[in-house]
């Protein structure tokens, strides 16, 4: 929940006491009231014109980016690639959906007619079983066609899903990053979820249309028989209608963020702290659960009161199209009615314009339904262009040949700052790591370490400034061919639920995986031990999720294994962020002891909080205010009694104390 904070209430209790000296010099304890008020209002009118200046920028700034004929043309273009069955059997729905409309309008006053003329018994039942006949056989094709088209258009559904996903895994991974990409993220996401989004029903909704559109034809033709006034009445009390539904649409459109912001949190409240174990800890030992309760009330009431916004627009937008329909069908019936007690229209007749009536009133609706329909489908599928379109920074052409083996990184007066941060993380940063060299990078939590090294390797992307790989700039590298020359053990990791072997290898194919490799890099980790307890060794499965057989790893040898995976990669740059923080002291002295021959031939930088362990590298760079307040080797700053010294005193403190109480 966001928590606004009052700008005119006093930070300190010298301040307050001044403005209570300030207000009884105005007056009396009514005038400091009065002046409390005045701020309130104050306060209330300018964000009340904050939040909307911010709703009317957002208003505009979402407009859907491509139109109608746009999004059918991509829509068309992919079905064709993909699903052009789905367009071919569409049409075949045209002739078929006609002829019920025709058997749905002409049965009842033909029956009528031949039961009035014929006196003969197998005649009538010749005509009735006939058309009852037409009607089975229709019935049963239409069933068949969309049978068909309902499974085509589920596969152009998961297709459009697939290239969602695809492209969000392929895109810079700054965008994650992005407050307006992760927005249009959401709104894919909302229309991409069912099957009833994104222009999936794009052929089927124009066939309908153009089925409407021939039956309107048909009726009218038969209404037109009657009176032409009738179809003007109808035709103006459905553009009522379509008016009122397009300001219904428009209205909750505009709200969709809001809407789909309080979703996500509700599902991530719901499923994170109900459906995982998570949070179970928290919940239980830290008495979180009331306000883990509270908070999922509180985001439960927003969800409803923007659905009750929903509702009312739905039910006001319903009332008012059955007022136009009441007054349109009374006065449309009532001529029909006025013209069959004057003899001029007899039952079958009257049989015949009834239905045609009614069935042209229903068509006029559907054709502007179905309008309005593909108008949103086409805002989504807007949507899901526009999310990718995002054009990425990086380079995905064609780039400058690679450096072999280790290579040089050089940071040019760098500054970042997230964005949704309210300052840099780094602030014009210039340094240069040769190639080969081992550097440590120190510093306090949130001094802006992992920051640097995700600019370091391309993963975000610097503001100002510039970053160099062997001299030549990160643009200039194809994207992918640079990610090679990088290796990351980070903090928080993921692994997948498959075997031991096949995340160390980073492959789901056996056959590419060098076993050789793979057990020297395992032995290197000081992960053999734990891999040669286990029954299946390196092909064991890693989580339970989608195997019974499978182990959990603790922390520390969950450590290992990602440093192994980092060996097997071989990367030119190795980057290590707190690869020992898991792990137990004897585990963390041979990882100490066997770095150089894990990092003999890359550049390497380490990321470490214990400064004991920067003693292997070559120079450390401690991390201060968003700058580099010290820099240089162990003995350097130890001698230099800065910033640097005070941090490894106090780590030291502890282990000297205990030393000394024990002697």
């Amino acid at each position: 929940m966001d928590v606004v904070y009052n700008k005119h209430v006093p930070e300190t209790g010298i301040e307050a006491l001044e403005l209570n000296l300030q207000l009884v010099q105005r007056g009396s304890l009514s005038d400091m009231k009065q002046e409390k008020k005045k701020q309130k209002e104050t306060d209330e009118k300018q964000e009340a014109e904050k939040q909307g200046t911010v709703k009317q920028k957002q208003e505009e700034k979402h407009r859907p980016k491509y139109g109608l004929f746009s999004c059918v043309g991509y829509i068309y273009r992919l079905l064709w690639q993909s699903e052009r069955g789905l367009v071919l059997i569409a049409i075949l729905t045209v002739p078929v959906s006609l002829c019920l409309s025709a058997l749905a309008l002409y049965t009842p006053p033909v029956i009528l007619k031949v039961l009035e003329k014929s006196e003969r018994f197998q005649a009538v039942v010749l005509v009735i079983a006939g058309l009852l006949l037409a009607q089975l056989i229709f019935d049963l094709a239409n069933n068949v066609i969309s049978a068909r088209i309902q499974t085509a258009e589920h596969r152009v559904l998961a297709h459009l899903q697939h290239l969602w996903a695809k492209y969000v895994r392929d895109r810079d991974w700054y965008h994650d990053y992005d407050p307006e990409a992760q927005k249009a993220e959401e709104r894919v996401h909302q229309g991409t979820q069912n099957n009833h989004a994104a222009g999936v029903h794009f052929p089927m909704d124009f066939a309908n249309i153009l089925t409407q559109i021939l039956n309107f034809v048909l009726f009218g033709t038969v209404v037109s028989m009657l009176h032409p006034l009738i179809i003007l009445l109808l035709a103006a009390g459905c553009a009522l209608n379509a008016a009122l539904g397009k300001w219904e649409r428009r209205k909750n459109w505009e709200d969709r963020d809001l809407r789909n912001d309080l979703e996500k949190k509700i599902q991530y409240s719901t499923i994170n702290f109900s459906q995982t174990f998570d949070f179970a800890k928290e919940m239980r030992l830290y008495g979180m659960r009331d306000f883990l309760n509270e908070r999922l009330v509180m985001l439960f009431g927003q969800s409803r009161k923007e659905s009750r916004k929903v509702k009312r627009r739905s039910i006001l937008t319903t009332a008012a199209g059955f007022l136009v329909i009441l007054v349109r069908d009374s006065v449309a019936y009532g001529i029909l009615i006025y013209e069959a007690v004057a003899g001029r229209v007899d039952a079958s007749s009257f049989v015949l314009y009834f239905t045609a009536i009614t069935s042209l009133a229903g068509v006029m609706g559907s054709i502007l339904g179905m309008i309005g329909k593909v108008l949103e489908g086409a805002m989504q599928l807007s949507d899901l262009r526009e999310a990718m379109d995002l054009k990425d920074r990086l380079n995905r052409g064609p780039g400058i040949p690679l450096p072999q083996g280790p290579f040089s990184i050089e940071f040019r007066d760098v500054s970042y700052k997230y964005p949704k941060g309210e300052k840099k993380v780094l602030d014009h940063i210039s340094f240069r790591i040769e190639a080969g060299e081992k550097i440590a990078l120190v510093g306090v939590n949130g001094a802006g370490k992992t920051t640097l090294v995700m600019l370091m390797c391309g993963l975000l992307l610097p503001d100002e400034g510039e970053i160099l790989l062997d001299g030549h700039s990160l643009y200039e590298y194809n994207r992918d061919e640079m990610y090679s020359l990088f290796g990351f053990v980070p903090q928080r990791f993921n692994l997948l639920p498959i075997s031991l072997a096949q995340n160390i290898a980073c492959t789901m194919a056996e056959d590419e995986i060098d076993r050789d490799r793979l057990r020297s890099c395992i032995a290197l980790a000081g992960l053999a031990e734990k891999i040669d307890s286990l029954p299946k060794g390196a092909d064991t499965p890693l989580g339970r999720e989608l195997d019974g057989e499978g182990i959990e790893l603790s922390g520390g040898e969950t450590q290992k294994l990602l440093l192994a995976r980092l060996l097997y990669k071989a990367p030119s740059c190795m980057i290590l962020d707190e690869p020992t923080a898991a792990l137990d002291p004897i585990a963390e002295d041979k990882m100490y002891r066997s770095y150089n021959e894990i990092s003999a031939q890359a550049t390497s930088v380490f990321i470490s909080h214990r400064l004991a362990s920067t003693r292997f590298c070559n120079r450390i760079f401690l991390l201060d205010g968003a700058r580099f307040a010290e820099e240089g080797t162990h003995e350097q700053l130890m001698a230099a009694g800065g910033k640097y010294r005070e941090m490894f005193d106090i780590q030291s403190r502890y282990y000297r104390e205990n030393t000394v109480n024990m002697a």
